[in-house]
Protein backbone atom coordinates (compact mmCIF):
# COMPACT_ATOMS: atom_id res chain seq x y z
CA UNK A 1 0.00 0.00 0.00
CA UNK A 2 1.25 3.42 -0.83
CA UNK A 3 0.40 6.54 1.16
CA UNK A 4 -0.94 9.20 -1.07
CA UNK A 5 -0.17 12.43 -0.86
CA UNK A 6 -2.63 15.44 -1.16
CA UNK A 7 -2.33 17.03 -5.13
CA UNK A 8 -4.52 20.12 -6.09
CA UNK A 9 -2.38 20.06 -9.86
CA UNK A 10 -3.92 16.72 -10.90
CA UNK A 11 -6.93 14.94 -11.23
CA UNK A 12 -7.34 12.71 -8.56
CA UNK A 13 -10.06 9.60 -9.30
CA UNK A 14 -10.48 7.53 -6.27
CA UNK A 15 -12.85 4.59 -5.91
CA UNK A 16 -13.93 4.38 -2.05
CA UNK A 17 -14.97 0.73 -1.13
CA UNK A 18 -17.46 0.37 1.52
CA UNK A 19 -19.50 -1.68 3.08
CA UNK A 20 -22.99 -1.10 3.68
CA UNK A 21 -24.70 2.33 4.69
CA UNK A 22 -22.94 3.45 7.55
CA UNK A 23 -19.60 3.15 6.39
CA UNK A 24 -21.16 4.90 3.22
CA UNK A 25 -22.37 7.85 5.20
CA UNK A 26 -18.74 8.18 7.18
CA UNK A 27 -16.73 7.86 4.43
CA UNK A 28 -18.29 10.52 1.83
CA UNK A 29 -19.57 12.96 4.90
CA UNK A 30 -15.50 13.12 5.64
CA UNK A 31 -15.03 13.69 2.07
CA UNK A 32 -17.45 16.72 1.51
CA UNK A 33 -16.23 17.97 4.92
CA UNK A 34 -12.93 18.15 3.89
CA UNK A 35 -13.75 19.70 0.99
CA UNK A 36 -15.92 22.63 2.29
CA UNK A 37 -13.22 23.14 5.08
CA UNK A 38 -10.51 23.64 2.19
CA UNK A 39 -12.82 25.79 0.50
CA UNK A 40 -13.90 24.13 -2.55
CA UNK A 41 -17.20 23.53 -4.53
CA UNK A 42 -18.55 20.28 -3.70
CA UNK A 43 -21.09 18.45 -6.04
CA UNK A 44 -22.62 15.29 -4.82
CA UNK A 45 -24.25 12.73 -7.36
CA UNK A 46 -26.04 9.93 -6.17
CA UNK A 47 -29.52 8.20 -6.17
CA UNK A 48 -32.34 10.39 -4.95
CA UNK A 49 -32.94 8.35 -1.18
CA UNK A 50 -28.52 8.40 -0.34
CA UNK A 51 -29.09 12.49 -1.29
CA UNK A 52 -31.75 12.95 1.48
CA UNK A 53 -29.44 11.35 3.75
CA UNK A 54 -26.62 12.77 3.43
CA UNK A 55 -28.20 16.55 3.43
CA UNK A 56 -29.66 15.40 6.73
CA UNK A 57 -26.44 14.49 8.37
CA UNK A 58 -25.00 17.19 7.17
CA UNK A 59 -27.02 19.91 8.74
CA UNK A 60 -26.40 23.69 7.92
CA UNK A 61 -23.90 22.97 5.57
CA UNK A 62 -25.95 20.91 3.07
CA UNK A 63 -26.85 24.43 1.55
CA UNK A 64 -23.32 24.61 0.79
CA UNK A 65 -23.20 21.45 -1.37
CA UNK A 66 -24.61 21.06 -4.92
CA UNK A 67 -26.80 17.69 -5.03
CA UNK A 68 -27.86 15.36 -8.16
CA UNK A 69 -29.61 12.72 -8.63
CA UNK A 70 -27.47 9.51 -10.06
CA UNK A 71 -30.98 7.72 -11.20
CA UNK A 72 -32.10 11.17 -13.03
CA UNK A 73 -28.43 12.70 -14.86
CA UNK A 74 -26.74 9.36 -14.73
CA UNK A 75 -29.46 6.50 -15.85
CA UNK A 76 -27.40 6.23 -18.86
CA UNK A 77 -23.55 6.68 -18.11
CA UNK A 78 -22.78 7.56 -21.00
CA UNK A 79 -23.98 11.10 -19.80
CA UNK A 80 -21.78 11.43 -16.50
CA UNK A 81 -18.64 12.92 -18.84
CA UNK A 82 -20.72 15.84 -19.78
CA UNK A 83 -22.02 16.48 -16.05
CA UNK A 84 -18.61 16.69 -14.50
CA UNK A 85 -17.55 18.66 -17.57
CA UNK A 86 -19.81 21.15 -16.75
CA UNK A 87 -19.34 21.04 -13.23
CA UNK A 88 -15.45 21.81 -13.64
CA UNK A 89 -16.06 24.40 -15.78
CA UNK A 90 -18.32 26.19 -13.65
CA UNK A 91 -16.71 25.83 -11.16
CA UNK A 92 -13.33 27.16 -12.54
CA UNK A 93 -14.93 29.95 -13.43
CA UNK A 94 -16.16 30.84 -10.41
CA UNK A 95 -12.64 30.65 -9.19
CA UNK A 96 -13.01 27.40 -6.69
CA UNK A 97 -11.84 23.78 -7.07
CA UNK A 98 -13.73 21.19 -7.58
CA UNK A 99 -14.36 17.92 -5.57
CA UNK A 100 -17.25 15.61 -6.58
CA UNK A 101 -18.91 12.45 -5.20
CA UNK A 102 -20.25 10.43 -7.66
CA UNK A 103 -21.80 6.64 -7.56
CA UNK A 104 -22.68 5.91 -11.10
CA UNK A 105 -21.94 1.58 -10.40
CA UNK A 106 -25.21 1.63 -7.43
CA UNK A 107 -26.33 -1.58 -6.49
CA UNK A 108 -29.42 -2.85 -8.62
CA UNK A 109 -27.67 -1.66 -11.77
CA UNK A 110 -28.26 -4.39 -14.98
CA UNK A 111 -25.15 -5.82 -16.05
CA UNK A 112 -25.25 -4.02 -19.27
CA UNK A 113 -25.32 -0.60 -16.85
CA UNK A 114 -21.96 -1.93 -15.05
CA UNK A 115 -20.50 -2.41 -18.15
CA UNK A 116 -21.04 1.25 -19.05
CA UNK A 117 -20.13 2.38 -16.07
CA UNK A 118 -16.50 1.04 -15.85
CA UNK A 119 -15.83 2.59 -19.50
CA UNK A 120 -16.95 5.44 -18.10
CA UNK A 121 -15.20 5.63 -15.69
CA UNK A 122 -12.32 4.76 -17.74
CA UNK A 123 -13.50 7.67 -19.99
CA UNK A 124 -12.71 9.93 -16.90
CA UNK A 125 -9.31 9.42 -16.68
CA UNK A 126 -8.83 10.62 -19.80
CA UNK A 127 -11.43 13.03 -20.07
CA UNK A 128 -9.52 15.16 -17.36
CA UNK A 129 -6.30 13.21 -17.06
CA UNK A 130 -4.18 16.14 -18.39
CA UNK A 131 -6.31 18.94 -15.91
CA UNK A 132 -7.10 20.92 -14.32
CA UNK A 133 -7.11 19.72 -11.00
CA UNK A 134 -9.76 18.49 -9.06
CA UNK A 135 -10.65 15.20 -7.13
CA UNK A 136 -13.29 12.53 -7.62
CA UNK A 137 -14.87 10.14 -5.07
CA UNK A 138 -16.64 7.12 -6.42
CA UNK A 139 -18.03 4.71 -3.71
CA UNK A 140 -18.64 1.39 -4.97
CA UNK A 141 -20.37 -1.08 -2.40
CA UNK A 142 -18.35 -4.21 -1.59
CA UNK A 143 -21.52 -5.91 0.23
CA UNK A 144 -23.95 -5.34 -2.97
CA UNK A 145 -22.34 -5.28 -6.52
CA UNK A 146 -20.95 -8.20 -8.41
CA UNK A 147 -17.11 -9.21 -7.91
CA UNK A 148 -16.76 -8.14 -12.08
CA UNK A 149 -17.54 -4.56 -11.23
CA UNK A 150 -15.52 -4.47 -8.02
CA UNK A 151 -12.52 -5.41 -10.20
CA UNK A 152 -13.66 -3.03 -12.32
CA UNK A 153 -13.21 -0.34 -9.50
CA UNK A 154 -9.79 -1.34 -9.23
CA UNK A 155 -8.77 -1.01 -13.12
CA UNK A 156 -10.16 2.12 -13.32
CA UNK A 157 -9.40 4.37 -10.65
CA UNK A 158 -5.68 5.23 -9.74
CA UNK A 159 -6.81 5.76 -6.49
CA UNK A 160 -8.28 3.73 -3.51
CA UNK A 161 -9.61 4.22 0.18
CA UNK A 162 -11.71 2.09 2.13
CA UNK A 163 -12.84 2.95 5.73
CA UNK A 164 -9.30 1.67 6.93
CA UNK A 165 -6.85 2.49 4.52
CA UNK A 166 -5.92 3.90 1.08
CA UNK A 167 -3.85 3.15 -1.49
CA UNK A 168 -2.21 3.68 -5.18
CA UNK A 169 -3.69 1.08 -8.07
CA UNK A 170 -1.15 1.66 -10.64
CA UNK A 171 -4.04 1.43 -13.40
CA UNK A 172 -5.97 3.41 -15.23
CA UNK A 173 -2.88 5.90 -16.21
CA UNK A 174 -0.70 6.31 -19.09
CA UNK A 175 -0.18 3.12 -21.32
CA UNK A 176 -2.22 0.80 -18.79
CA UNK A 177 -5.20 3.51 -19.47
CA UNK A 178 -4.67 3.27 -23.18
CA UNK A 179 -4.44 -0.51 -23.52
CA UNK A 180 -7.66 -0.88 -20.85
CA UNK A 181 -9.72 1.67 -22.89
CA UNK A 182 -9.06 -0.29 -26.70
CA UNK A 183 -10.05 -3.30 -24.81
CA UNK A 184 -12.95 -2.59 -23.58
CA UNK A 185 -14.20 -0.17 -26.78
CA UNK A 186 -13.12 -3.21 -28.80
CA UNK A 187 -14.93 -5.87 -26.53
CA UNK A 188 -18.22 -7.46 -28.26
CA UNK A 189 -21.55 -6.64 -26.92
CA UNK A 190 -23.47 -9.64 -25.69
CA UNK A 191 -25.59 -11.51 -28.12
CA UNK A 192 -29.10 -10.72 -28.77
CA UNK A 193 -31.17 -12.97 -26.75
CA UNK A 194 -34.56 -12.90 -29.25
CA UNK A 195 -35.24 -13.37 -32.53
CA UNK A 196 -33.32 -10.37 -34.94
CA UNK A 197 -34.56 -8.67 -37.36
CA UNK A 198 -31.42 -7.55 -39.91
CA UNK A 199 -31.01 -5.39 -42.70
CA UNK A 200 -28.29 -3.85 -44.91
CA UNK A 201 -28.44 0.01 -45.97
CA UNK A 202 -26.92 2.38 -48.19
CA UNK A 203 -26.41 6.17 -48.71
CA UNK A 204 -29.72 6.44 -49.91
CA UNK A 205 -31.77 4.26 -47.59
CA UNK A 206 -31.29 6.44 -44.56
CA UNK A 207 -35.25 7.50 -44.70
CA UNK A 208 -36.07 3.83 -44.99
CA UNK A 209 -34.11 2.94 -42.11
CA UNK A 210 -36.11 5.37 -39.57
CA UNK A 211 -39.32 4.62 -41.17
CA UNK A 212 -38.81 0.58 -40.90
CA UNK A 213 -37.58 0.89 -37.28
CA UNK A 214 -40.63 3.47 -36.58
CA UNK A 215 -43.10 0.52 -37.72
CA UNK A 216 -40.97 -2.32 -35.81
CA UNK A 217 -41.39 -0.10 -32.52
CA UNK A 218 -44.98 0.33 -32.78
CA UNK A 219 -45.99 -3.26 -33.61
CA UNK A 220 -43.71 -3.78 -29.89
CA UNK A 221 -46.49 -1.65 -28.53
CA UNK A 222 -44.12 1.01 -27.18
CA UNK A 223 -45.48 4.30 -26.28
CA UNK A 224 -45.33 7.42 -28.83
CA UNK A 225 -42.40 8.66 -27.44
CA UNK A 226 -40.11 5.64 -27.19
CA UNK A 227 -41.20 4.93 -30.63
CA UNK A 228 -40.31 8.49 -31.75
CA UNK A 229 -36.96 8.03 -29.85
CA UNK A 230 -36.02 4.78 -31.84
CA UNK A 231 -36.84 6.43 -35.04
CA UNK A 232 -34.47 9.16 -34.40
CA UNK A 233 -31.88 6.87 -33.42
CA UNK A 234 -31.90 5.06 -36.14
CA UNK A 235 -31.94 8.02 -38.55
CA UNK A 236 -28.83 9.65 -36.85
CA UNK A 237 -27.38 6.40 -36.15
CA UNK A 238 -27.63 5.38 -40.20
CA UNK A 239 -26.66 9.15 -41.59
CA UNK A 240 -23.30 8.50 -39.20
CA UNK A 241 -22.80 5.22 -40.27
CA UNK A 242 -23.17 6.79 -43.94
CA UNK A 243 -21.26 9.70 -43.95
CA UNK A 244 -18.34 8.18 -41.36
CA UNK A 245 -18.64 4.40 -41.53
CA UNK A 246 -17.72 3.61 -44.89
CA UNK A 247 -20.98 4.86 -47.00
CA UNK A 248 -22.91 1.72 -45.54
CA UNK A 249 -24.03 -0.46 -42.49
CA UNK A 250 -26.41 -2.58 -41.27
CA UNK A 251 -29.52 -2.61 -39.08
CA UNK A 252 -30.39 -5.14 -36.29
CA UNK A 253 -33.79 -4.80 -34.16
CA UNK A 254 -35.00 -7.12 -31.39
CA UNK A 255 -36.63 -6.91 -28.24
CA UNK A 256 -36.01 -9.04 -24.84
CA UNK A 257 -37.27 -9.02 -21.57
CA UNK A 258 -37.82 -5.53 -20.26
CA UNK A 259 -36.05 -3.79 -23.39
CA UNK A 260 -36.14 -3.07 -26.96
CA UNK A 261 -33.26 -2.70 -28.57
CA UNK A 262 -31.87 -1.08 -31.96
CA UNK A 263 -28.31 -1.68 -33.18
CA UNK A 264 -26.30 0.03 -35.76
CA UNK A 265 -23.09 -1.21 -37.22
CA UNK A 266 -20.31 -0.47 -40.18
CA UNK A 267 -17.37 -1.31 -41.40
CA UNK A 268 -15.46 2.09 -40.66
CA UNK A 269 -12.30 3.45 -39.35
CA UNK A 270 -13.05 3.44 -36.13
CA UNK A 271 -14.85 6.54 -33.69
CA UNK A 272 -13.91 8.53 -31.10
CA UNK A 273 -15.37 6.30 -27.83
CA UNK A 274 -15.41 9.99 -26.45
CA UNK A 275 -17.93 11.34 -28.92
CA UNK A 276 -21.38 12.49 -27.97
CA UNK A 277 -20.20 12.52 -23.80
CA UNK A 278 -19.52 16.41 -23.88
CA UNK A 279 -21.94 19.05 -24.66
CA UNK A 280 -20.69 19.66 -28.02
CA UNK A 281 -19.01 23.03 -28.69
CA UNK A 282 -20.74 23.68 -32.07
CA UNK A 283 -23.13 21.03 -34.50
CA UNK A 284 -20.27 19.11 -35.78
CA UNK A 285 -19.26 17.96 -32.65
CA UNK A 286 -21.16 14.74 -32.29
CA UNK A 287 -24.49 17.10 -31.60
CA UNK A 288 -26.12 13.71 -32.65
CA UNK A 289 -24.53 11.59 -30.58
CA UNK A 290 -24.78 13.70 -27.45
CA UNK A 291 -28.24 14.17 -27.96
CA UNK A 292 -29.25 10.64 -27.79
CA UNK A 293 -26.68 10.19 -25.16
CA UNK A 294 -29.41 12.96 -23.13
CA UNK A 295 -32.53 11.07 -24.47
CA UNK A 296 -31.73 6.96 -24.36
CA UNK A 297 -32.04 4.70 -21.52
CA UNK A 298 -28.68 2.94 -22.39
CA UNK A 299 -26.56 3.49 -25.27
CA UNK A 300 -23.47 1.42 -26.24
CA UNK A 301 -20.59 1.71 -28.18
CA UNK A 302 -18.44 -0.53 -29.10
CA UNK A 303 -15.56 0.16 -31.87
CA UNK A 304 -11.81 -0.61 -33.34
CA UNK A 305 -10.17 -0.23 -36.41
CA UNK A 306 -12.81 -3.41 -37.39
CA UNK A 307 -15.84 -0.74 -37.34
CA UNK A 308 -18.32 0.73 -34.85
CA UNK A 309 -21.39 -0.23 -33.52
CA UNK A 310 -24.32 1.37 -31.79
CA UNK A 311 -26.53 -0.03 -29.47
CA UNK A 312 -29.55 2.43 -28.04
CA UNK A 313 -32.11 0.03 -25.71
CA UNK A 314 -35.39 1.31 -24.27
CA UNK A 315 -36.35 -0.13 -20.83
CA UNK A 316 -40.33 -0.83 -20.52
Amino acid sequence: MTALAPDTSTFRHEAFLYRGDDEFTDGVLAFVREGLEDGDAVVVVEPADRLERLRDLLGDAAAEVRWLDMHRVGANPGRLVGVWSTALAETRAAGRRLRGVGEPAWAGRRPQELAECYLHELLLNRAFGEGPGWRLMCPYDERALPSTALACAHRSHPEWSSPAARGDTGAAVGADLATDLATACAAPLPPPTGAVLRGEFGPDDVPAVRHTVASWARSCRLPADQVDLLELAASELATNAVQHGGGAGMVALWAERGAVVVQVSDGGPGADPMAGRRPPAGPDDAAGLHLLHQLCDLLQLRTSAAGTTVRVTVWR
